[in-house]
């Protein structure tokens, strides 16, 4: 599980008034809303007795702890210890929880996880411009957990062969794909994967646009299928742990146009998202619960054949990035879980060392962007 990411945390529409207790990279955080609306994300383990923070209220633009009602605004700083000290307003330095940045994409509320200023995070891509089109498409929104690896779900989703042997909707269509890689970087790729006909002919109508994209670890498939309107899957993993992800699932299809010709209805599209989430996504899990081993393999330990180049792509684009930005480690994390309190790095962290009485989580990786104190 690697830090300094973004990380789908909820569905923006399910972040209301009340406090909402989210699990990420192997810690309990809390999301909530101030006044304006705006969220934040905070270590949900209060500093001062490690008490859950989400199991409070929000009071105006603060977090209530529930056990001595000590309150935090969204930067993780304790404004107000209500008993126990000369004055209630002057808390402790160490007074604080981390605060993880938040930003709000297609619908879902996402957390960076980790220590990087603004300034080096990477920036989650505008990967769904079709989000912000309402009138055009119609749009739906699945949430799912499941207890297979995120980087094994997220290969999942760009395997483009396995639709035909897994899933009901898509046996009878020709098994042959011919892959085009359009662009690569350390962190994106998008692919076309050209379906066959029967004849064992490719055309650039036929297909899937496949993108993937380690910053945010979502990847976009475009079905486009001749005399079918164009549908658009985007899918976010995030890891509860090493062994559990968090799946969100955006299905887009276009609306029927002014002169209400072309598109789907929304009742077609309502048929479509019932279909995934009662069908499709457990077709998927049938297989991967049982795939070992239970995270990505080594490359050497599967025969990967010309159609697995994005899978490939994708991995080491994973792996990379873990070497480069830090791992936790989770067997270390778990050893420590009833005993000690560990929390995820945060910008605080490299800003204000020192100044915090929980320890951050172990990291497997001495890279050049690791938290580098407590």
């Amino acid at each position: 599980m690697f830090i300094n990411n973004w990380y789908a945390a909820c569905v923006s529409s399910e972040l209301t008034q009340a406090p909402l207790k989210v699990r990420m990279l192997g810690c309990d955080l809390v999301l909530f809303r101030d006044q304006a609306g705006v969220a934040h994300c905070l270590s949900d383990v209060c500093c001062h007795r490690g008490a859950s923070l989400a199991a409070g209220k929000r009071r105006a633009d603060l977090l209530i702890c529930p056990q001595h009602g000590w309150e935090f605004e969204g930067s993780g700083r304790c404004v107000r210890v209500p008993a126990g000290i000369k004055d209630p307003a002057a808390p402790p330095r160490k007074a604080r929880v981390p605060s993880y940045p938040v930003e709000e994409r297609y619908g879902l509320v996402f957390a960076f996880l980790g220590d990087l200023d603004e300034a080096h995070r990477p920036g989650l891509r505008n990967i769904l411009p079709e989000y912000d089109d309402p009138e055009g498409w119609h749009v739906g929104i699945l949430s799912r957990k499941k207890d297979v690896n995120y980087v094994r779900l997220a290969e999942n989703y760009n395997d483009p062969c396995h639709v035909h042997y897994v899933h009901e909707f898509a046996k009878w269509l020709p098994k042959g794909v011919t892959i085009e890689t359009l662009e690569q970087t350390d962190t994106y790729v998008k692919a076309f994967h050209a379906a066959w006909d029967a004849k064992g002919a490719i055309s650039p109508d036929r297909g899937l646009m496949m993108e993937f994209d380690v910053v945010g670890m979502v990847s976009r498939n475009t079905n486009k299928q001749p005399g079918y309107p164009v549908t658009v899957v985007v899918a976010t993993v995030t890891p509860l742990d090493e062994d559990n992800s968090q799946i969100f699932m955006l299905l887009l299809q276009p609306k029927p146009g002014a002169d209400g010709k072309g598109g789907l209805s929304a009742a077609d599209h309502q048929m479509l998202l019932t279909m995934t989430r009662d069908q499709v996504m457990d077709e998927d899990y049938a297989v991967l619960k049982g795939t070992r081993p239970r995270q990505a393999a080594s490359p050497a330990e599967e025969l990967l054949v010309e159609t697995d180049v994005t899978v490939a792509q994708a991995r080491k684009m994973t792996r990379d990035y873990a070497e480069k930005f830090g791992e936790v480690d989770a067997q270390a994390l778990a050893a420590l879980r009833d005993t000690h309190v560990r929390v995820l790095p945060c910008p605080g962290h490299r800003s204000e060392p020192g100044q915090w009485v929980h320890k951050v989580v172990p990291l497997k990786v001495s890279a050049e962007h690791l938290v580098r104190v407590a």
